[in-house]
């Protein structure tokens, strides 16, 4: 798959409604459980997966961008 291929892909997935309801639910739900935490390892781990799950949507904009510049 090249760039483009992959930059449209990426462009359908953020704009699916289902990804970004998913993507809120799951932020929500993690920052709840660190809130709840008793451990910072509890808390620790709670933070590592939001910056997971904000890290592929910043991978997937990445990949709209790269092509963006390639193609101009």
């Amino acid at each position: 798959m090249n760039t483009k291929e992959k930059a449209v892909q990426a462009q359908i997935i953020l704009g699916n409604e289902v990804f970004k309801q998913v993507l809120t639910d799951l932020e929500a739900s993690l920052v709840q459980q660190w809130k709840n935490s008793d451990t910072t390892e509890e808390r620790e781990s709670c933070w590592l997966k939001i910056d997971a799950l904000r890290s592929v949507t910043e991978d997937l904009k990445a990949l709209i961008h790269n092509d963006k510049i390639e193609n101009n």
